[in-house]
């Protein structure tokens, strides 16, 4: 009975699938030029985790559209050089990583992002974060839109820099 029980227990932690909370989750992009900083953020997020067992991929997309800087014409700048209309979404998908059901730690895997038609494998670290009966997962890296073929914004005689910074917080929901 003792081995029934935690074949049970087991199949029950790594075979619920999750989903995220989109009211508290965002992605967030921070851009840079010599005379300002800004961000765009989204909440309209597609998530996506297969696990079997301890073994489990994950992917995050959206809308380029989705990002709000609260400034229209920044945004349609953005939209116009990232060419949305030709590459509406950006998205990232992990390779297969170890997750034992345990919080309160940090995955390191590889991601394929995929952004302005290129993708390019990233390095990621995704903290998992249990805050009293809340799950959180987080993770930030950089990327170089010269990697990703983006023409930079001249503003002032001066491109914005080469390096945007990303930031997520996805609030995970159990699905029982």
């Amino acid at each position: 009975m003792y081995y029934f029980f935690i074949i049970f227990l087991a199949n029950f932690i790594f075979c619920n699938s999750w989903t995220i909370d989109t009211s508290y989750s965002f992605i967030n992009y921070e851009g840079s030029h010599p005379f300002h900083t800004w961000n765009g953020k989204t909440n309209d997020i597609d998530f996506n985790i297969n696990c079997e067992k301890e073994e489990c991929q994950m992917s995050v997309s959206t809308k380029l559209e989705s990002f709000d800087s609260n400034n229209d014409s920044r945004d349609s700048n953005m939209l116009y050089y990232t060419e949305s209309l030709l590459f509406p979404f950006v998205e990232i998908k992990t390779e297969y990583f170890k997750f034992n059901g345990q919080f309160n730690q940090t995955i390191t895997t590889l991601g394929k992002l995929t952004f302005h038609g290129i993708s390019i494998n990233i390095p990621l670290n995704i903290k998992l974060i249990k805050e009293n009966e809340d799950y959180w997962g987080e993770c930030n890296f950089n990327i170089n839109l010269t990697e990703f073929k983006v023409e930079r914004p001249i503003l002032l005689m001066m491109k914005i820099s080469d390096t945007i910074k990303i930031s997520t917080k996805l609030k995970l929901i159990r699905n029982e």
